[in-house]
């Protein structure tokens, strides 16, 4: 994800003609990740790769504060200008508390007894909500700015910049930042204070799961008593069942694609949302359930099943995979 992420970034970066690009002047774009493969990517798109999480602060932020009489960043926005953005897509709760800790630990170390230069934080990883609240307040501890937006989409909505942002934090930081969300993503919506835009992505991804399963399963019915599987599908996106598992990404893979869309059930159910990724969203939104006194049995079964389709080692197959698995395929 976050590689279309960033090289979207890098395409409007090098496009004068780009409505967001005369918006926004970025005066460059650093990328590190541990894939050297990706990383290899975003430099041949014009990222500038570093091998650390401290080289990526010593490029990204000058070694003494912003200078107000500086020309801004962002076009009559000074704010975003004296604050170095550093955006973050990472796979769990335990990835992300590392990174955002080691970078304001070194931000910190790295200017001595001065006030290091504030950052803004916009994690677009899916983490527990206690845990980004956690991090907003660590963040504003030492100076800094943050917030939670993960995103719905997809790799392909990360790669057509068609994403939607969930942003939870202050609206005033979203005003500021939104003009580098919009670069990536199509809808940007301000869910609340520090921690909601993670609450409606759970929320969002656990009603996902379920419509999955029950999408193949209907898949399989029609399979069993003998119906046109593409039939069914146009049957479902004109009724009642519409949703985006059936219309968009439908798992059954004798189900005709759109013209130029590669659907992960046409790819051996490559290229999409990982089954292990939705496991792992379905656990924290039962998790935070649990803490919230919720009952969430539907959930509850659907963390069941999407932990089997991983258990069989198909945690990088798409989560579209679930009809293979309830059909006793896989």
């Amino acid at each position: 994800m976050g590689l279309p992420m960033c090289l979207n970034l890098l395409h409007h970066k090098n496009d004068p003609s780009s409505k967001q690009q005369q918006q926004l002047v970025m005066d460059s774009i650093t990328a590190f990740d541990i894939n050297e493969e990706a990383l290899s990517k975003a430099e041949m798109a014009g990222a500038k790769p570093v091998s650390s999480l401290k080289d990526l602060l010593i490029e990204t932020t000058p070694q003494k504060q912003h200078d107000p009489s500086s020309s801004s960043d962002v076009e009559g926005n000074e704010d975003l200008a004296s604050s170095n953005v550093i955006i973050t897509m990472l796979p769990d709760c335990k990835s992300v508390e590392k990174v955002i800790n080691e970078l304001i630990t070194t931000s910190s170390n790295l200017h001595g007894p001065n006030p290091p230069p504030s950052l803004t934080f916009i994690d677009c990883s899916s983490i527990s909500p206690s845990l980004s609240i956690e991090l907003h307040s660590l963040a504003k501890s030492h100076g800094h700015i943050m917030l939670d937006a993960p995103v719905s989409g997809g790799v392909s909505g990360a790669t057509n910049a068609t994403l939607t942002f969930m942003v939870g934090g202050q609206s005033s930081t979203l005003h500021q930042t939104k003009p580098l969300l919009e670069i990536m993503g199509k809808n940007i919506m301000h869910c609340g204070d520090d921690g909601m835009g993670i609450v409606a992505k759970l929320c969002n991804n656990m009603a996902l799961a379920s419509q999955m399963i029950g999408i193949s399963e209907a898949m399989n019915l029609g399979d069993s008593l003998g119906i046109d599987p593409n039939t069914l599908a146009k049957v479902m996106n004109v009724s009642t069942a519409k949703c985006w598992s059936g219309e968009v990404n439908n798992p059954h893979p004798e189900v005709e694609g759109k013209s130029g869309v590669l659907r992960p059930a046409l790819n051996e159910y490559e290229g999409g949302f990982g089954t292990g990724l939705m496991l792992k969203d379905v656990r924290l939104a039962v998790r935070a359930g649990e803490s919230a006194g919720v009952a969430l049995p539907v959930a509850g079964l659907s963390k069941e099943l999407y932990g089997m389709v991983d258990g069989r080692g198909l945690g990088r197959k798409d989560f579209g995979i679930m009809m293979q698995f309830l059909s006793g395929k896989v």
